[in-house]
């Protein structure tokens, strides 16, 4: 299959119209004009075997006067991979064409080439300024695809960082991220710079702990720096640094009492209570006693991160936390619910304050702290593995978990243990949630399968998913799920049939189900239609005798969707 650029904005792939006999036949036709020609270049894309004799009529079209054919030939130079290497110069070339594809295919080609493409990096880090968001994509992906020297690199991604346009400036941004410390030396020094210090700002918080050597510079942004929003970045890096930006302490301070920005000030107020030095607790309790709301429950945060043993201090700061977790403004509650996260108070303490938050009369409250706690991700998972522990809060910490999807993984275990609360709501929920972590939910197989003998269907159906979704390492429970393809519950069968197809497609128990799966494809609702064509394509040929079926729905179904995945079932099953 010929390689996509995965850019935001894709570039088109055609079609080949002609199909050729074999490379000698599209080599010729190269030297055509128009159509004939780019439809060779497709076809030589698909023929990289012979490279010897393809790559050399490549480089000769990539010099034609047909634009298209000349980023449809660069395309299919990055089939080729290292082979493509004697089209180093033409694809160095194509990174200056005047048309945008071509230079983005250029690019994307000489990243395919691997080591051998090394001398092409000064032209392609030039193309990472381009007047096209396309191909500066295409260059800094090439970039980081290729074995550099960061060393070398580095510098040249750096000068970039002056530039204003974000679509430029985030791709670098991870790229000196992912360098680490190598790329201390060009961040400290992009800090210095106008527009550069506010990229290099988020290359440090990227960076965290890794950028503490680089505390003072952000100190001096911190300090100087004539624009707000790169004062505030500095500060929200010192806080992502963490207890290795204590130089910083006293410029926080500073900055917390007296800079003009309030969003510096909040900022400078949330680093001091993550770096948690004693010499911050005057700049802290002053903030504590701030007639502004959100200025108020950050020094109450801090001052209780500094004295986790002041129960007083601990109480007043959960209390202001959970207050904030009710605020009309998002991000006041996304602030609050991660300081929840990081104060460490006792759960005896949190408990009672978040239960009565969470079951407040007005459902907007709920929304909010659940969007609050979603927004943390996995840094909430641990408190929610405790808070499944509390049967006020079991409900609700399910469902959070539920949306946090595979960020929840780390309450596998927790999660185990609620499968024995008996209460078949709190069950069926907990398989739920463990269904949405797929095969990171493994351990809990063997706890899954002893729903399947439960005599409540939804019980029956949430194991099903959980396992079907867990796949191929659930595989021993195949033999207690082929009899649920004979339930009087017909959701029941179709949902068995499901995990059989998602665990072991090659099992003798998908022959019973492609005739369940096969009548749900005319029987049920559109999602069950959908999940029963996507089913018997994986069975595969053995789901053979569904051909007719599929054939009818890839035809005639209402859905868009299941007509999609009806016909590409039908692809699969014959």
């Amino acid at each position: 299959m010929i390689k996509r650029l995965m850019f935001s904005m894709a570039l088109p792939l055609a079609v080949a119209s002609i199909v050729w006999a074999d490379a000698a036949d599209s080599i010729k036709a190269l030297s055509d004009k128009g159509e004939a020609a780019v439809a060779a270049a497709d076809a030589l894309a698909r023929q990289p075997e012979d490279a010897d004799k393809a790559v050399p009529a490549l480089i000769a079209a990539m010099g034609s006067d047909n634009v298209e054919l000349r980023w449809h030939a660069a395309r299919a130079l990055a089939e080729y991979e290292t082979a493509a290497a004697p089209a180093l110069a033409a694809l160095t070339k194509g990174l200056d064409d005047p048309d945008a594809e071509v230079r983005a295919y250029s690019a994307y080609a000489i990243g395919e080439i691997g080591e051998k493409a090394l001398p092409a990096v000064p032209a392609l880090i030039q193309k990472i300024t381009d007047k096209e968001a396309i191909v500066r994509r295409a260059a800094m992906g090439a970039v980081r695809k290729l074995p550099t020297d960061p060393n070398e690199t580095l510098p040249l991604i750096a000068n970039i960082l002056d530039d204003a346009d974000p679509s430029v400036v985030v791709p670098a941004l991870h790229t000196l991220a992912e360098a680490g410390k190598k790329s201390l030396p060009v961040l400290k020094k992009a800090l210095t710079t106008e527009r550069g210090a506010y990229w290099a700002c988020l290359i440090a918080g990227e960076m965290g702990p890794e950028a503490a050597s680089a505390a003072p510079n952000l100190a001096e942004v911190l300090k100087s720096h004539k624009d707000p929003d790169t004062r505030m970045q500095a500060a929200v890096a010192l806080g992502q640094i963490g207890a290795g930006a204590k130089p910083a302490v006293g410029q926080l301070a500073a900055a917390l009492e007296a800079d003009d920005s309030m969003a510096v000030r909040y900022a400078s107020a949330y680093a001091l209570g993550v770096i948690k030095d004693p010499a911050s607790e005057t700049a802290l309790e002053s903030a504590s006693n701030s007639d502004d709301e959100f200025m108020h429950m950050l020094g109450e945060w801090g001052v209780a991160r500094l004295h986790p043993e002041d129960q007083e201090a601990v109480e007043h700061a959960v209390e202001d936390l959970v207050e904030g977790m009710k605020s009309k403004n998002a991000n006041v509650r996304a602030a609050a619910a991660r300081c929840l996260t990081e104060l460490d108070a006792p759960r005896e303490m949190v408990a009672p304050v978040l239960l009565k938050a969470l079951t407040d009369t007005d459902p907007t409250v709920v929304v909010h702290f659940r969007e609050a706690i979603v927004s943390l991700g996995a840094k909430a998972t641990p408190r929610l593995a405790k808070a499944l522990e509390i049967e006020g809060l079991r409900m609700h910490a399910l469902a959070i978990l539920r949306r946090l999807g595979p960020d929840a993984k780390a309450a596998v275990p927790a999660l185990i243990e609620t499968l024995k609360v008996d209460d078949p709501q709190v069950q069926s929920e907990a398989m739920m949630v463990l269904g949405g972590l797929g095969a990171a939910a493994a351990p809990a197989t063997d706890d899954i399968a002893k729903f399947l003998d439960s005599p409540t269907a939804g019980l029956q159906q949430s194991a099903l998913y959980a396992l079907g979704s867990i796949g191929p390492t659930a595989k021993a429970t195949i033999p207690q799920i082929a009899p649920l393809l004979d339930s009087d519950v017909e959701f029941t069968k179709v949902a068995a049939g499901w995990a059989i197809a998602h665990i072991d497609s090659t099992s003798p128990a998908a022959a019973k189900a492609t005739p369940v799966l096969t009548a749900a494809l005319t029987e049920g609702s559109d999602l069950v239609r959908l999940e029963a064509a996507k089913s018997l394509g994986m069975l595969g040929k053995q789901a053979a005798s569904a051909k007719a079926a599929l054939t009818k729905a890839a035809n005639e179904d209402s859905s868009d969707a299941v007509r999609a995945a009806a016909a590409e079932a039908l692809t699969k099953v014959q």
